[in-house]
């Protein structure tokens, strides 16, 4: 039987057993039963991978239901975890032991409510893909947690990159790696780029990964300047911060804010960092948010700026490669104004009503317009990334917040009716050679 997070270090250690995560308040918090994605909660720091479980609540045509289970009209008796985080859910309901089990007798690899944590078939696994292109398979999600359809459990524990953040900081700490670079984390990214932003259950991304533990949060950096998406989603529609503000964790809080992410994250229709936070008793995160001087200067540093982005891509390989940012405010990109052209459409101000990316920017292929037109910016028509080939068309499109291309493969759409999707890894200051 699963043992409950003790640490996040030991938690995909070969032949170990596999740590619960705790799942952190999305919007309502209560049972995950419903649309939102498990939120990482942070134990503390010999218990990696906790979270809380979210409630559910009646959903409004505007998206996402949750809403904090302590700020609902019933009473509940107030419950916290060892680490002072609070529970938002009341773990000996009705239905509870129907559904997950007694205390004791839970699923390893689902949800514990007496815990308040989750296992690798909610958050953080392995999972199925589509052996013709490599898709993450779409279905319902283990134990119906939460009734939005995600990424399918594949079985087989943790993936790869889920491991080897949890023994990140363990390895530098004892000497087993010398650097970052020499860690399991850094081998791996070193060996398979794209796994940056790889997919798991729950829809959670390394850098939400992050957000499940004290031990966790220390990877947040390194993540993060290996292209991890700051503003990805998963299938609750948490950010990465708000995954950090659900379990206390301060340090990856500082570090997301510290590259740009969006403290109120407003785009996820979420609660925003702050809410959760309060919700959770977060202090550590609270002072982390407070400590954020003046929301309206943000994108301004050009060491968060998005510089390159990376677009992997096996099936297309006209797109794959590095991309490097362009002054929008100067340039067009060439086959943008071709295709203007050919519709009898003025290229400036065509290229102004559409271009939106933070500062302006948009990113040219790096084998350059002539060898490559293919470009990637933001539309701010609609509100989503574009890659378009080398023919100026479009070829995937994704929505997201104009300072970070969506990284997640799950988050992108094939715009022929494939099924195939692109990885992106972006990297802030310095353009990388990829």
């Amino acid at each position: 039987r699963r043992r409950r997070s003790r640490c996040a270090s030991s938690m995909h250690a070969v032949g170990a057993s596999p740590l619960r995560a705790r799942l952190a308040s999305f919007s309502s918090f209560a049972l995950l039963l419903s649309a939102g994605a498990p939120t990482a909660r942070a134990s503390s720091a010999e218990q990696p991978a906790c979270r809380r479980a979210v409630e559910k609540t009646t959903s409004s045509p505007g998206g996402n239901a949750f809403r904090s289970a302590s700020t609902t009209s019933t009473r509940m008796p107030a419950h916290y975890r060892h680490d002072g985080v609070r529970i938002q859910h009341d773990p000996y309901s009705p239905g509870m032991a129907e559904k997950y089990g007694t205390p004791g007798n839970t699923d390893d690899e689902g949800f514990d409510p007496y815990a308040d944590s989750v296992g690798a078939g909610i958050y953080g696994g392995r999972v199925k893909r589509d052996a013709s292109n490599g898709a993450v398979v779409i279905g319902a999600q283990y134990q119906n947690h939460n009734t939005r359809p995600g990424p399918v459990y594949a079985g087989g524990g943790y993936t790869p990159v889920s491991a080897a953040i949890a023994s990140f900081a363990k390895e530098l700490r004892s000497g087993e790696a010398d650097s970052e670079e020499a860690t399991t984390l850094g081998k791996l990214l070193h060996a398979f780029p794209d796994l940056v932003n790889d997919v798991s259950t729950g829809g959670a991304t390394p850098l939400h990964t992050c957000g499940m533990s004290q031990t966790n949060q220390l990877a947040t950096k390194f993540i993060i300047e290996k292209g991890g998406d700051i503003e990805a989603l998963d299938t609750y529609g948490y950010t990465p911060l708000d995954r950090m503000a659900s379990n206390n964790l301060g340090v990856g809080a500082r570090a997301l804010l510290a590259a740009d992410a969006d403290p109120r994250s407003a785009h996820g229709g979420g609660e925003g960092p702050r809410r959760i936070a309060r919700s959770s008793e977060a202090r550590d995160v609270l002072r982390a948010l407070d400590d954020v001087l003046d929301d309206d200067v943000r994108h301004s540093s050009g060491s968060t700026i998005v510089t390159s982005v990376r677009v992997f891509s096996s099936t297309r390989p006209e797109i794959d490669g590095l991309y490097v940012q362009r002054d929008g405010t100067v340039s067009v990109p060439v086959k943008f104004a071709e295709v203007c052209l050919q519709n009898g459409w003025e290229v400036d101000s065509t290229w102004s009503a559409l271009n939106g990316g933070a500062e302006g920017v948009w990113f040219a292929h790096s084998a350059g317009e002539t060898k490559n037109p293919s470009y990637v910016y933001f539309n701010k028509n609609d509100g989503c990334w574009w890659i378009d080939g080398p023919d100026g068309l479009g070829v995937f499109k994704a929505s997201g917040p104009p300072h970070a291309p969506p990284g997640a493969s799950i988050a992108w759409r094939a715009l022929d009716g494939k099924e195939d999707q692109p990885t992106l890894a972006a990297y802030r200051g310095a353009a990388r050679e990829v």
